[in-house]
């Protein structure tokens, strides 16, 4: 299985692709499904599709047919819940139950390898990243095809270390040639691409007023930047992100689930701190609770309102006011961090 973000309609609003291919019966072309959602949750359509794949092997296309009405007539589970589908059993003509689970912590990390950041990239550099994702900016990763897989890969991980604010602009972990143009928007992105496309636009590139933060993972370096990276974030906060994921990367040994949660511990109670306070903020605007941004970002710990300044000019922070009054949104955020907390008495101090 595999997943595509895509931007679609004058909203910008995105979706989800999770596409699956299976041999065909009948031809010698391969036979594709395509799920399209507004849930990002791999794991959840990997299952469905693998589903998918195991009745299309043994059965007809109106069972097949008749598995996605049954989900699609099913609400999306909450996280850490699960739903189920009847399904025709061809062989005894009975419904057997298909119980398809949606993970708890899947939105954030079930797609990704946080290791894979850390091959390539050196702690202080994934910092600088992390905070210039947090301003939304114009974010380039680049590779030769010897790391094509590590790309996208790298791209995925980067927009998801600021949960629970997601990356709301254009994001494309594997920008193909034919689209190499959308490197020079103005706009903030978070792209992906090949070293040997971007030469189409090289000199484009460099006569660019706009600047750029370009990442190669070949050489290890910038090839271009802001020039403020360093200074984004306050130094007590860069300094813990430093130590603890410094911390981290010893007990690092291949088991992907439990890499993930080390890793992203640090960014967890960093924007937990940041961003906890809202609950204080809710206000009942139209009907709809949302997060009260004037009184909010006022109340930022002192240490942190600089960085909150600029943050409350990004879409992220805007979406989230809104998104995070979603009572499974926000009961996430906090499960998460309250699990952190109670684990690692001595980070939460350090954060204080």
């Amino acid at each position: 299985s595999s997943g595509i973000n895509a931007e679609y309609g004058v909203t910008g609003e995105r979706q989800h692709g999770y596409c699956k291919r299976v041999p065909s019966r009948n031809s010698t072309l391969p036979q594709v499904y395509c799920l399209i959602s507004k849930l990002g949750c791999f794991s959840l359509y990997s299952r469905l599709l693998t589903k998918l794949e195991e009745l299309y092997a043994v059965g007809s296309d109106a069972t097949v047919r008749g598995f996605l009405a049954g989900c699609v007539s099913q609400c999306v589970p909450a996280p850490g819940s699960k739903i189920t589908v009847k399904q025709l059993n061809t062989e005894t003509g009975n419904f057997d139950d298909v119980v398809v689970e949606r993970p708890f912590d899947g939105q954030r990390l079930e797609h990704v390898q946080l290791s894979s950041l850390f091959q390539f990239l050196q702690i202080d550099q994934v910092i600088q990243l992390f905070g210039s994702v947090l301003m939304e900016r114009r974010i380039l990763i680049s590779s030769s095809r010897h790391h094509l897989s590590k790309l996208s890969s790298c791209v995925s991980c980067l927009a998801t270390l600021t949960y629970p604010l997601q990356w709301e602009c254009i994001f494309i972990p594997m920008l193909p040639r034919q689209m190499i143009h959308a490197v020079l928007a103005p706009t903030p992105f978070l792209i992906g691409a090949l070293s040997e496309d971007l030469i189409e636009v090289e000199r484009d590139l460099e006569n660019e007023e706009e600047p750029m933060l370009h990442f190669n993972l070949d050489s290890g370096q910038f090839i271009s930047c802001y020039g403020d990276e360093d200074s984004l974030l306050p130094n007590k906060s860069r300094d813990m992100l430093r130590s603890v994921l410094e911390s981290a990367m010893q007990y690092v040994g291949g088991d992907r689930e439990k890499d993930n949660q080390r890793l992203s511990h640090a960014f967890l109670l960093f924007m937990y701190k940041l961003l906890g306070h809202f609950q204080n903020h809710l206000i009942d605007y139209r009907g709809n609770r949302e997060v009260d941004l004037e009184s909010f970002i006022p109340a930022t710990r002192r240490y942190l309102r600089p960085l909150m300044d600029k943050v409350s000019e990004t879409q992220a922070l805007n979406v989230f006011s809104i998104n995070i009054c979603d009572p499974r949104e926000f009961e996430q955020f906090k499960t998460l961090t309250e699990e952190r907390h109670a684990s690692q008495s001595l980070l939460r101090r350090t954060f204080s």
